[in-house]
C-alpha cells in the first residue's frame, strides 16, 4: 500500500463502522495487488532457477557444449533445452539440489 492508502485506510477505520465495507473492500483490492506481484516475482524466480540449472550443469561438465546442438545457422542451444529442465526439475525433490553449485576448493 502507499502512504495515501495507509493514510485512507486509517481514515477510514477512525470513521468507524460505518467504513467496514470500505476497508474489506480496501484490503481485497490490496490482496489482488500482492497475488500479482507474487506471481510476477513466481516467473523471475522460476527463470533464474532454469538458467541456474543450465549454467550448474554446465559447470559441472566443464563446459557449454553439452547443451549446444549444430543447425544450419551454426552452433546453437538446444531447441528442447527447456524440456530437459523440465525433466529434471520433475525428478529432484529439492530444487537446491538441481541448482546449487559448489565450486572445488
Amino acid at each position: 500500500m502507499s502512504i495515501s492508502e495507509i493514510r485512507h485506510f486509517i481514515d477510514l477505520c477512525m470513521a468507524g463502522d460505518v467504513t467496514l465495507d470500505a476497508r474489506y473492500d480496501l484490503l481485497a483490492k490490496e490482496e489482488s495487488a500482492v497475488k500479482k506481484q507474487i506471481a510476477e516475482l513466481q516467473e523471475q524466480l522460476d527463470f533464474l532457477h532454469y538458467k541456474m540449472w543450465y549454467f550448474k550443469t554446465a559447470l559441472v561438465a566443464g563446459t557449454e557444449e553439452i547443451h549446444m546442438v549444430d543447425t544450419d545457422e551454426g552452433e546453437r542451444v538446444a531447441p528442447d533445452i527447456q524440456k530437459q529442465y523440465q525433466e529434471a526439475l520433475a525428478k529432484c525433490h529439492d530444487i537446491k539440489e538441481l541448482i546449487d553449485y559448489q565450486k572445488k576448493a
